[in-house]
């Protein structure tokens, strides 16, 4: 067969298919944003702001996947003490949870005469975590001002990078285990908390704190724990998070990708936004550090500050919310550690002046606390998963494949003409009102013996390496429609940042996919949906109809939604998978290591909690289901 001919740009200049999607996710996204702005615009009195309080701690709780248990003593192995002037540095390892030993450096004024306030430091994403000079600057300040200052090292960074290295630390680390725990309806995020949360344990037993006055502070990757603590822990009594709240209409806008642990699952269909982590601080004091040169828009701090000022006002509390803001890059500026340390000093501390000379950094070997090899977490923690009920499997999945879908009165079918070939035809049609599906469909020579659902990684982009298959198919008498779901092929949407949009993170396919958990939804689910709108198409035009049986096969990462598409499809005669499909269950157990985990596409929450995907063998009873060759 001569190459089949795809789609032109746009579906063949009709639709501008590449922001399909994009528009899809935001307008969704937008409408529950101001279903939650609502919700805080109707606060008017202190009962009210009590029970929104109530109702963001929850949501974040749920989002988290649950929080772990804290409130125990916190072993604590004492590595070295460095003295320096006014203050001294500890050296520690934390034991968080069995298996975890938590590095950390304690920074202890040397002139106090009884229990202070302490400050929690928590870092953004950078591979030297706690020893990063301008870290290290924001503690050694507090510490000559009277603060206790307690600073960790997150999962991926300082002396818990994985096995990758440098290279795969951080954002990167962190994404891979999110990935993981998104499987399980967990977030990375709860991991983050109960460090910080455990942190926050050890510094209540210290006989130089006063528990009743801990803060909090970090910036950018700090500064989304720092506000997700400020949701959940009624321990803290201050708080300034740096360089991260904005609003989620102004970062959705911006096209940048969140990492894994500032993605809160279902949270924003709650119409959870960046203002609620300052209402339910409220009346507790909060300076909000800001930059004005960042990726997280200034605009939306602005409004952010504002919106949660009215509420702070609705308590008496008007002068205990305020901004700090400096005309730099993103980053702890030096500016705002000098206003977080005058913030801390006044809210938590003895009433002294302020020092603001700027502090001396010591080397990361000055700070190092050598922690043992150990597991960075444990995703798969403590799963004892039976086989599943088949029919139960199949009601939860078909209740998330169908949520939140909004149907069209009809397909409104387009068959835009293609030149000089008789056997090939393209046809759009819509599964959802705002969404195109598209499929370049090719017709065998002879009468029809029946219909393939074709699916690619790709879809169409795959045609010309596809094509023997294809010429295959269509020489035994098959109609093969080779199908674009949702951002595949001709569908894919279009860069919204400098990152590329191929297997790896942070690409526009990502962002779709973090923006869609944000909204009790997944890529693949949506996927799934396609699938099966493709068969309703399928069935609605009678030429189809009438060809033959309907059979799917998928290639590639197209089998794990294949074949969950195929298990909830009772009209598909067969599914045929060129592989078996990534099993979740095996990617929770498999050992960390550098590069995207697969599939992460595929990700259904909870999914892996649930079932194993031999559990639905069942369902494929009476019909032909065939994997590999």
């Amino acid at each position: 067969m001569s190459p089949i001919p795809g789609f032109r740009p746009y579906l063949d200049g009709a639709f501008d298919a590449p922001l399909d999607l994009q528009q899809h996710v935001y307008r969704r996204a937008l409408a529950s944003i101001d279903r939650g702005r609502a919700v805080n615009d109707a606060l008017a009195d202190p009962a009210a702001v009590t029970l929104r309080q109530q109702q963001i701690r929850a949501t974040v709780t749920a989002a988290l996947g649950g929080l772990l248990p804290t409130g125990d003593d916190v072993p604590a192995q004492l590595v070295g003490v460095t003295e320096l002037a006014g203050y001294q540095v500890h050296r520690l390892l934390l034991a968080t949870r069995p298996g975890t030993q938590l590095p950390a450096n304690l920074y202890l004024p040397d002139d106090l005469t009884g229990p202070t306030g302490a400050v929690l430091f928590v870092c953004g994403h950078g591979e030297q975590a706690k020893a990063y000079p301008p870290y290290q600057a924001v503690c050694a300040r507090l510490a000559r001002n009277g603060i206790v200052a307690l600073i960790i090292d997150p999962v991926g960074q300082g002396e818990r990078i994985g096995p990758g290295g440098p290279a795969a630390a951080g954002i990167f680390e962190h994404t891979d285990l999110g990935v993981r725990s998104w499987w399980t309806g967990h977030s990375v995020g709860r991991y983050f908390v109960h460090d910080a949360q455990r942190a926050i344990d050890y510094l209540c037993r210290r006989p130089e704190v006063d528990p009743a006055r801990i803060g909090m502070t970090g910036n950018s990757g700090g500064g989304t724990l720092t506000a997700l603590l400020m949701a959940v822990e009624p321990r803290l009594a201050a708080a300034a998070p740096g360089t991260y709240l904005t609003s989620r209409s102004a970062f959705l806008r911006s096209g940048a990708p969140h990492d894994a642990e500032q993605v809160l699952p279902s949270a924003g269909q709650a119409g959870l936004d960046h203002e609620d982590f300052l209402i339910a601080m409220a009346p507790r004091p909060v300076l909000v550090l800001a930059v004005e040169y960042d990726f997280f828009p200034l605009e939306g701090t602005l409004d952010t500050v504002r919106r949660a000022g009215r509420v702070y006002g609705l308590l008496d509390a008007a002068d205990r919310l305020a901004l700090a803001r400096v005309p730099a890059t993103h980053q702890y500026h030096p500016d705002l550690a000098k206003a977080a340390t005058a913030f801390f000093v006044r809210e938590l501390g003895d009433g002294r002046v302020p020092d603001d000379t700027d502090p001396v950094p010591l080397t990361a070997a000055e700070l190092a606390c050598d922690p043992p090899p150990q597991p960075h977490l444990a995703q798969s923690h403590e799963f004892h998963l039976e086989p599943a009920d088949p029919a139960a499997a199949l009601e939860w999945l078909r209740g998330r494949v169908y949520a939140h879908r909004e149907l069209p009165e009809e397909f409104f079918t387009r068959w835009p003409s293609v030149d000089n070939r008789p056997d090939v035809r393209h046809a759009l049609w819509r599964p959802e009102a705002d969404l195109w599906n598209a499929a370049v469909v090719v017709h065998p020579e002879s009468p029809p013996s029946g219909v393939t659902l074709a699916l690619f990684p790709d879809g169409t982009g795959e045609l010309a390496e596809r094509t023997d298959w294809i010429s295959a198919q269509a020489a035994a008498g098959q109609v093969v429609l080779v199908l674009d779901v949702r951002g595949t092929g001709t569908l894919r949407p279009r860069p919204s940042s400098n990152w590329p949009d191929e297997d790896g993170y942070f690409g526009a396919s990502y962002r779709m996919f973090t923006e869609l958990l944000w909204l009790d939804d997944s890529l693949a689910a949506g996927r799934i949906f396609d699938v099966l709108r493709a068969v309703d198409f399928v069935q609605s035009h009678p030429w189809l109809r009438q060809a033959g049986p309907l059979r799917l096969y998928a290639a590639g990462d197209a089998t794990f939604y294949g074949y969950l598409a195929g298990a909830l499809e009772s009209r598909l005669s067969g599914v045929e998978l060129t592989e078996a499909p990534v099993e979740p269950r095996n990617l929770l157990a498999a050992p960390y290591t550098p590069g995207p985990v697969p599939q992460w596409r595929n990700v259904v929450p909870g999914l892996a909690a649930r079932f194993a995907l031999a559990d639905l063998r069942p369902s494929f009873a009476g019909r032909d289901l065939r994997i590999g060759s």
